[in-house]
């Protein structure tokens, strides 16, 4: 590390005094091609010995700056201690490549100042103005100032940008590493001498027998030269990387999810198949089910079956997979989480409501069956994502293990002031977490609301009876009589939350469905005329508000996201617990509004360019 900073410092000053070097040429000649170049220095004498001493600098020379970092590159890759044919191989490639850059070193400096006369330059060659030439004087003065002097002129710099590097602070050493222009006879200044007398072989080896400006000449394979294979290579990758993106991006919905499977399970067998499956842990004892539970799975399995046999009818395939996840939130009532009980229940009416209401726009039944060879292999697909998920939920429920959660259940109430160790867990423990879920959801949420903006049905659904209203109206005076009370039910289960089963996300669902049963009732224009919000401001204050929170606890020297409470006394009701993480709940509760009624605004919207 201390040589690769060490040669990014003098890299920087050869190379730039040799860029400007360039421009200096081309600006008093008129031209950079090295067919119309050639003894500039009886012309240009001050820039040619400034382009050489930089030249030199690159190609190691000793002296300059590029030699004393070389020279420590080449002493690492000899004190490597790795495969010994490695140990052969690094430090012949390095001589090899500090040969070559010795070589278009050498190039540059012969071929513009030394080898023959000008030809055809637009302009008479001449020194550039003192000011011109000042700044490539100064680099190059570095240059040698740090060659014959490195520790009065980098040894501060390379110390502090080597420790940065290192550790990425001021704590730390340093290792061991001298900077001098001397180190004695040794291997690597061996191979310093060999790069360069191998490289100015290499160079007026060509010179004399290939004419380097004359390339037409050589065999077709050496005349198309490094950039045209360079360009070769990067259009056939980017050709190949045209056919895999053709074959992944199809467009197609069900295949990016068999890919997202086949990786799934492809990463969960890699670590069997390389290390084998191990001893057979102690099994915990089994538990006998109760005979209600058995009948709810099997009531949730015969749902999932049926819905795969049932994919063709699309809305009842549906109902089926809202039955499934019933069962699920059933099974969470079993395993006493109410909290992941009525998410997942209040989730499954949300969730099934919109996917009716944007089946509303497809056919009815889906389009006509795949191949058998397709189908089989979906189903095996299947079996073995089913049977790796089953698998692993038998290796949790069935081995002995240490789990988090009698920390969480001492800790909720002392440090998270709260008695709902899932709701503290995620407003305070998992905060990030939390924040980075509600962020994805309103980026769910706004993208449904892009892609939608522009889409037209191509055929509006009939009206039944040739009515102009569709929305019954009994449903809706139900469903306004409804709305105060779910709002009233959302707030108690918001404010109960960090005490007994609710939240934030909960009260929020309760609100949306609430909303979406009055815009099934009446309609998305009977909803943007009478309700007038736009629930993308509830989706930027709701994350606004719940990064607002994390960053608040900077002001109190704590980390990001950092909850604290207290117990206010009030009148009449005593001490009331007040959590700031009740204003990271409030952002999750507007968060969850928002998104999930700009989704539905945006299926509304459909309806009405339709019509």
């Amino acid at each position: 590390v201390v040589a690769g900073v060490f040669h990014i410092i003098n890299h920087a000053t050869f190379k730039a005094s040799l860029f400007m070097a360039a421009g200096i040429i081309d600006h008093e000649c008129g031209s950079r091609d090295l067919r119309r170049l050639g003894g500039l220095w009886r012309l240009m004498p001050i820039t040619g010995t400034l382009a050489t001493v930089a030249a030199a600098a690159m190609a190691g020379v000793p002296l300059a700056n590029g030699f004393l970092s070389k020279e420590m590159f080449f002493a690492e890759t000899v004190a490597l201690d790795t495969d010994p044919v490695f140990e052969w191989v690094l430090p012949i490639t390095a001589t090899v490549a500090a040969a070559l850059s010795v070589a278009y070193s050498t190039r540059f400096i012969h071929d513009v100042f030394f080898n023959g006369q000008p030809v055809g330059l637009p302009k008479t060659p001449h020194e550039p103005p003192r000011f011109m030439r000042v700044p490539v004087e100064l680099l190059v003065l570095l240059c040698l100032a740090v060659g014959l002097l490195p520790n009065l002129t980098v040894g501060p710099l390379l110390a502090v940008a080597a420790q940065a590097a290192l550790f990425g602070g001021p704590q730390g050493e340093l290792p061991e590493y001298t900077l001098a222009l001397w180190h004695g006879f040794n291997l690597p200044l061996l191979m310093s001498l060999v790069a360069l007398a191998a490289g100015a072989l290499l160079y007026f080896g060509l010179q004399r027998f290939v004419n380097l400006h004359r390339v037409e000449r050589l065999p077709g394979w050496v005349a198309a030269g490094g950039r045209e294979a360079f360009a070769a290579l990067i259009r056939a990758k980017v050709a190949v990387a045209g056919a895999i993106t053709r074959v992944l991006q199809s467009g197609s919905l069900q295949n990016y999810l068999l890919l997202l499977v086949v990786m799934a399970l492809a990463a969960g067998a890699l670590p069997y198949l390389r290390g084998g499956f191990g001893a057979a842990p102690e099994l915990a004892p089994p538990q006998p089910a109760p005979p209600g539970l058995i009948f709810v799975w099997a009531i949730g399995v015969a749902a999932a079956i049926t819905s795969v046999f049932a994919y063709r009818h699309r809305l009842l395939a549906l109902i089926l997979l809202g039955a499934v996840g019933l069962v699920v939130s059933l099974l969470f009532v079993y395993l006493s989480a109410p909290d992941l009980a009525l998410t997942q229940l209040l989730v499954e009416v949300a969730s099934i409501i919109l996917m009716a209401l944007a089946l509303h726009w497809l056919p009815r039944d889906s389009p006509p069956e795949r191949g058998r060879v397709r189908q089989g292999f979906d189903a095996l697909l299947a079996l073995a994502a089913g049977g790796g998920v089953a698998a692993l939920a038998y290796a949790v429920l069935t081995r002995p293990f240490d789990s988090l959660s009698p920390y969480y259940l001492a800790t909720t109430v002392p440090e998270g002031g709260g008695a709902n160790a899932v709701n503290v867990i995620i407003v305070d423990y998992r905060g990030f977490d939390t924040l980075g879920e509600i962020t994805v959801l309103g980026l769910a949420g706004v993208i449904v609301y892009a892609l939608l903006a522009g889409f037209r049905p191509v055929q509006p659904p009939a009206k039944p009876g040739g009515e102009d209203d569709r929305h019954p109206p009994l449903l809706g005076i139900a469903v306004r009589a409804l709305l105060p009370l779910a709002a009233l039910i959302a707030v108690y289960l918001f404010l109960r939350g960090h005490n007994a089963p609710g939240g934030g996300f909960i009260a929020g669902l309760v609100l949306a469905i609430a909303l979406i049963l009055l815009y099934v009732a009446h309609g998305n224009r009977w909803m943007r005329e009478r309700l007038r919000v736009d629930f993308r401001t509830w989706i930027g204050g709701g994350l606004l508000i719940a990064g607002g929170t994390g960053i608040a606890s900077f002001f109190f020297n704590a980390p990001f996201l950092t909850s604290s409470y207290v117990y206010l006394p009030v009148p009449l009701l005593g001490q009331v617990p007040l959590a700031s993480a009740a204003l990271f709940d409030l952002g999750v509760f507007l968060t969850v509004v928002g998104a999930t009624m700009v989704a539905l605004a945006s299926i509304g919207r459909i309806g009405e360019r339709a019509e």
